[in-house]
């Protein structure tokens, strides 16, 4: 009875230490590959669950392609990168599913 409840303890212990390691935000570096010609400003919404979480606006050298990087720290999960690019004088916007299971690098292209 003993070592069944030592196992117990140690399953709920190994479950806990489980769920805030989850819980903890992750270092995520983005790496924008803007292939729109003529681009000369990407801004960046990141948003998880229909909520703002992050943003950031750069300014581009106006020939393609053109890399921006942006590190974050966010949780795992599902998120959706709201992005508008102006180029020529217009914005257009679009959005891009990611999801977070680890710290690392993703890529986003960005182009039409």
């Amino acid at each position: 009875m003993k070592q069944a409840a030592r196992l117990l303890f140690l399953g709920g212990a190994v479950a806990i230490g489980l769920f805030f390691v989850r819980a903890a935000p992750r270092e995520v570096t983005f790496v924008y590959e803007v292939r729109v010609s003529d681009a000369r400003s990407l801004e960046v919404n990141i948003e998880k669950e229909g909520a703002a979480v992050r943003r950031a606006e750069f300014h581009l050298p106006g020939a393609a392609p053109a890399q921006v990087s942006h590190r974050v720290r966010l949780t795992d999960g599902a998120y959706v990168l709201r992005l508008a690019v102006t180029a020529g004088g217009e914005t257009r916007r679009l959005a891009r599913p990611v999801t977070v299971s680890e710290a690392g690098t993703i890529v986003v292209p960005v182009g039409f």
